[in-house]
């Protein structure tokens, strides 16, 4: 209450919760890895067991930039760039959103989604330099999607990195 809301934060959130009644909570921040993938505009490759958590539909790109969002269309355009089940988006030029039935399937998909940018940009170098790329299987990425990526899954995935980081402040963010 003592500062005031993010105006481009609340037309982008206040949008996808708007087209995504299943969305509780959404993530999203400007984290170094998630930014630098992001000006390549695609989407990560099923490189390992972890990123197939958004596979197919589940991951989103929004290929438009223009600037910080201060229109409500703008918010609606990055909704409707998210689908009816995509569970992370990467933003061009912008950096990672991430969403979830709870808030913990929304951390726990935006540290996957961060990492996963990471490996990306770890494998591509690798890849530049002539070591070729070994994908994921199309049924095997599908049957990892379909068997670990439920909500309460998610929400579990979470946890202990909530444990960690709540005996790490000892109890100061209760407060």
């Amino acid at each position: 209450m003592s500062r005031p809301a993010n105006a481009a934060g609340f037309l982008i959130h206040s949008a996808v919760h708007k087209a995504r009644p299943d969305v509780t909570a959404a993530c999203h921040t400007h984290s170094p890895a998630g930014k630098a993938y992001s000006a390549f505009a695609r989407p990560l490759e099923m490189l390992n067991q972890d990123v197939t958590y958004f596979y197919g539909a589940a991951q989103a790109v929004y290929k438009e930039f223009g600037g910080v969002v201060f229109s409500a269309e703008e918010g609606e355009r990055l909704a409707a760039a998210l689908g009816p089940c995509g569970k992370g988006m990467i933003l061009r030029n912008h950096g990672l959103l991430t969403v979830g039935s709870t808030v913990d399937e929304a951390a726990y998909m935006y540290t996957l989604m961060e990492r996963s940018c990471e490996v990306q940009l770890l494998v591509d170098a690798a890849a530049a330099n002539g070591i070729p790329k070994v994908y994921v299987p199309e049924e095997a990425a599908k049957y990892t999607f379909e068997m670990a990526s439920d909500p309460e899954a998610l929400y579990w995935e979470f946890q202990p990195d909530l444990e960690y980081e709540e005996a790490m402040s000892g109890g100061a963010h209760k407060a």
